[in-house]
């Protein structure tokens, strides 16, 4: 510990492995907060997340094209999203329970799935898999600094940045987003106005089931190029926990994206300087107990200031 060399560690590699560790987090909150936007707060992101990426590979291998996978991640994340709502909106299941069933079963049904189709057991690494490549940005490749940091990326890295830019502006600036938003604060009122709470929820669900399809591809297409059992750690529930950091608003939950990315890049940066595994694969997940700590303080400050001005207001008409 005494012997390491911070300057070594903290370069703009490191930085730029941020943008990568953050981009399945990333697609997974941007469509969570669709959902969560519609009133209903999706748990089952991680099941999603996993059934994109096996899913893509088999799309893949079948093929012999990344978008091909990307194309079967996307039905199969839209399908499983689709038994999600029919069983919370149809059968008044509670979403909670039915988001953690999702994910036990997609767990064991990828685990079965790799046996049947891909015939592999654990992981399945074949070169029939074929993945997005690298893009290289002309001009700003060669700039200094800026080239290593912003180029270089795969594909599904911009999308996902280029994804929070779009979802704000459908939330903020669409009757679609209005609709979507008055149907998770005020089912009732919006309603009253002709808007069908149950259809809006069935979009908010399907757009979250849609974004993680993309998050599971990167995983398997972009990042490792392989599926292996678990390969998810856990990275639905990160989003599940900056979704609650963000308030459900895509540049709030951007920034706790970019520090779960950042302790997890910083993870496998220090592996490579000889630290115990234990500690280091601690860090994603301390940095998402610092997140949700400072988020809870930071709701409670609101919700003191919002009492105190309430009741100076109950005063003052007095």
């Amino acid at each position: 510990m005494g012997n390491l060399d911070f300057g070594s560690i903290f370069t703009l590699t490191l930085f730029a492995a941020t943008f990568r560790m953050a981009t399945p987090i990333l697609f997974a909150t941007m469509g969570g907060i669709f959902s969560s936007q519609s009133g209903i707060f999706n748990v089952g992101l991680e099941s999603l997340l996993i059934i994109g990426a096996f899913f893509a590979v088999v799309g893949s291998v079948k093929t012999g094209d990344p978008m091909g996978g990307l194309l079967f991640a996307v039905i199969a994340c839209l399908i499983a999203t689709l038994i999600f709502a029919l069983l919370h909106l149809e059968l008044k299941a509670n979403a909670i329970i039915v988001g953690l069933a999702m994910n036990i079963f997609a767990a064991g049904m990828t685990n079965y799935l790799l046996v049947e189709m891909l015939d592999a057991t654990g992981v399945y690494q074949s070169d029939l898999i074929i993945g997005f490549k690298e893009v290289h940005i002309p001009f700003i490749k060669d700039i200094p600094f800026l080239g290593d940091l912003v180029s270089g990326h795969f594909p599904l890295v911009y999308v996902a940045f280029l994804s929070v830019w779009v979802v704000y502006l459908i939330l903020y600036k669409t009757p679609f987003g209005f609709h979507l938003r008055a149907v998770g604060e005020k089912p009732q009122a919006a309603e009253s106005i002709g808007i069908n709470p149950k259809k809006m929820k069935y979009f908010g669900l399907l757009v979250s089931g849609l974004m993680s399809a993309f998050g599971g591809t990167f995983l398997s297409l972009s990042y490792l190029n392989l599926f292996a059992e678990g390969m998810t750690a856990g990275r639905g529930w990160l989003a599940l926990a900056a979704i609650n950091f963000g308030g459900s608003k895509p540049v709030r939950s951007l920034i706790a994206c970019l520090i779960f990315g950042f302790a997890d890049a910083l993870a496998v940066r220090l592996q490579q300087f000889g630290l115990p595994s234990q500690i280091v694969l601690m860090l994603p997940y301390v940095s998402t107990l610092i997140v949700l700590l400072f988020s809870a303080i930071s709701d409670e400050r609101k919700k003191k200031t919002a009492a105190s001005k309430h009741k100076r207001l109950n005063t003052a008409r007095a």
